[in-house]
C-alpha cells in the first residue's frame, strides 16, 4: 500500500473512531475532528471544536451562493430526485378522480427584477403563483416520472426564461444497497488454493453467511488486478461460472477499476482510458461470472470527470453513489465524481440528482462511515445519525471494503464480521429491504 493511500485509509479510520463519540443530538452534517493516531481520538467533542470544524467550513464554502438579480428555480432543485415522505418541497399525495396519485409540490421561484412572470407546466397552462418575499410561489401537482416545468418574463425588456426538471420517483420504499469495494485478494485465494467450491473460501462463506441470515445481496466492486500485480483476472480459470450464476439472486461482480493504485485513478483520466480499463475488466468478470456480472458499480474512489460520465451510461451504468467529502491529505474536493460545487451542495441534504445529459443518478446513500470502520458498539447510534433523516434515509449503502477481511492485511479487524453483522441486523430491523441498485427506477422504485 502507498503512504498516500494508507494515511487516507488511516485518517478516515480515525475519523470513524471520533464520530462514535458524537453525542446523538450533534448534526448530522457535522463532520468528525481528524486527529492523528494517538491525538485523543474517541474523546467527545465541544460545541466550540464543532463549530471549528474545517470540513463544515469547507462544505458551507461550497454552498449555493446566489447571484445579484438571479432568476432560478429555488424550489424544487432542478434535477433533484423527490420521494415521497422526504418532506418539503414535497406536500403529500392526491388521488384524482381517475384513480392516478399525483404528487404534491410547493415551487418557489427566485425572480428579482422579472416582470410578466410565468410559471407553466409542461402543457404550457399557467401554474397559479403569489408574490412573496421576493419569490413566486405555487402548487404543482406531478403525475409524471419527470415533470418540465418553466417559468418566463421579462428582464430590462428581454424576454427570459429558465426550466426545471422534477423527478419523481414513485412508491419508494426504505431500501439499502450493499455492496464491498477493492476486490482481488478473494480470486487470488481461490486460484492459488484451487477450491472446489467459491464457498471452500472463508471470505466468500461469510459473506453467504450474511446473505442466509438477512437476505442481503452484495456486489463484490473488483479490480483488474492485484496491487502488486501478481495476479490479474485472466489467470481466473471459468470453472465456477455456473456456481457464480446459480448465486447471483444475491451475489454480483462489477467493475471498480484497473488497479487499487495509483488513487483517483480516473480524476483526470480521458473518457477513453476509462473506457478502456472498464471493458477490460468487465470482459473477465462476464468470462468468470456469467450473469452474476452487473453494471451496479461503485468507480474507485468515486472520481470521474464529467466527460466520461457517458461512458459509464453506455456501459449500463444508471446510478452513482456519492455525497463528497474533503481529502485529508490535500483539502480538496473528494469522492464527489467531480460534480458542480452547488450538487454536491444539494446532495449533502438530499437523496439524489440526474444529470441531464447522460441520465445518471448520483445519490446520497452512505453510512457515516464504511462498516469495517465502525466499532460494534458504535453501530447503531451512529447509523441514527442517517436513519432519523427523512431527507436521506429511504436509500442508504451498506459498504465496506475487501482488504480488512484478510488476517495478511495490515489494517485487518478480527472483529470485521461483527461489524457487518451488527450493521445488516440492525438496519433489516428497521425494515430496509435489499436491492440491486441497477433495478428498477432510483433502486427500485416505479
Amino acid at each position: 500500500m502507498n503512504v498516500s493511500r494508507r494515511r487516507f485509509l488511516r485518517s478516515a479510520a480515525v475519523s470513524a473512531a471520533c464520530a462514535s463519540a458524537v453525542p446523538f443530538a450533534a448534526p448530522i452534517y457535522a463532520a468528525p475532528h481528524s486527529p492523528q493516531i494517538g491525538e485523543g481520538a474517541g474523546k467527545p467533542r465541544s460545541l466550540s471544536e464543532e463549530s471549528a470544524d474545517p470540513r463544515q467550513k469547507y462544505f458551507d464554502a461550497y454552498y449555493f451562493k446566489e447571484k445579484p438579480g438571479a432568476f432560478r428555480f429555488e424550489y424544487p432543485f432542478d434535477g433533484g430526485i423527490l420521494q415521497e415522505g422526504t418532506g418539503y418541497p414535497i406536500l403529500g399525495t392526491e388521488i384524482g378522480k381517475d384513480h392516478i396519485k399525483r404528487l404534491k409540490v410547493h415551487v418557489v421561484v427566485k425572480a428579482s427584477g422579472i416582470g410578466n412572470f410565468k410559471l407553466l407546466d409542461p402543457d404550457g397552462k399557467i401554474i397559479s403563483t403569489q408574490y412573496v418575499s421576493g419569490c413566486f410561489m405555487g402548487y404543482v401537482l406531478l403525475q409524471d416520472r419527470i415533470t418540465v416545468l418553466k417559468a418566463t418574463g421579462t428582464k430590462k425588456g428581454k424576454p427570459v426564461e429558465i426550466t426545471c426538471r422534477v423527478i419523481w420517483a414513485k412508491n419508494a420504499y426504505k431500501r439499502y444497497r450493499c455492496y464491498i469495494d477493492d476486490h482481488s485478494f478473494c480470486f487470488r485465494d481461490i486460484l492459488q488454493k484451487q477450491y472446489k467450491s467459491l464457498f471452500d473460501c472463508f471470505y466468500f462463506a461469510k459473506l453467504r453467511e450474511l446473505h442466509r441470515r438477512y437476505k442481503t445481496k452484495i456486489v463484490l466492486n473488483c479490480f483488474n488486478s492485484t496491487p502488486d500485480r501478481d495476479f490479474t483476472l485472466s489467470m481466473f480459470p471459468d470453472k465456477y461460472k455456473s456456481e457464480f450464476e446459480d448465486n447471483a439472486d444475491w451475489l454480483r461482480v462489477a467493475f471498480h477499476s484497473e488497479n487499487e493504485f495509483p488513487g483517483e485513478p480516473y480524476r483526470e483520466a480521458t473518457p477513453e482510458k476509462l473506457a478502456a480499463d472498464f471493458d477490460l475488466t468487465a470482459q473477465q468478470l462476464k468470462r468468470i461470472a456469467g450473469k452474476a456480472y452487473t453494471a451496479g458499480l461503485q468507480i474507485h474512489f468515486a472520481m470521474v470527470r464529467a466527460d466520461s460520465y457517458q461512458v459509464l451510461a453506455d456501459r449500463g451504468v444508471k446510478i452513482l453513489p456519492t455525497s463528497g467529502s474533503k481529502n485529508p491529505n490535500t483539502g480538496g474536493k473528494y469522492c464527489d465524481f467531480m460534480l458542480p460545487n452547488n450538487i454536491t451542495a444539494y446532495l449533502r441534504e438530499n437523496q439524489g440528482w440526474m444529470d441531464p445529459d447522460s441520465g445518471i443518478i448520483f445519490y446520497n446513500g452512505s453510512m457515516p462511515t464504511t462498516c469495517e470502520w465502525l466499532p460494534v458498539e458504535q453501530t447503531e447510534a451512529i447509523q441514527h445519525r442517517k436513519l432519523d433523516n427523512p431527507k436521506l434515509n429511504m436509500l442508504l449503502n451498506i459498504a465496506g471494503h475487501e482488504q480488512y477481511w484478510w488476517p495478511f492485511y495490515r489494517n485487518y479487524f478480527p472483529d470485521i464480521f461483527e461489524r457487518w453483522d451488527c450493521s445488516l441486523r440492525h438496519i433489516t430491523e428497521h425494515g430496509y429491504k435489499p436491492v440491486w441498485i441497477e433495478e428498477g427506477f432510483f433502486g427500485g422504485c416505479d
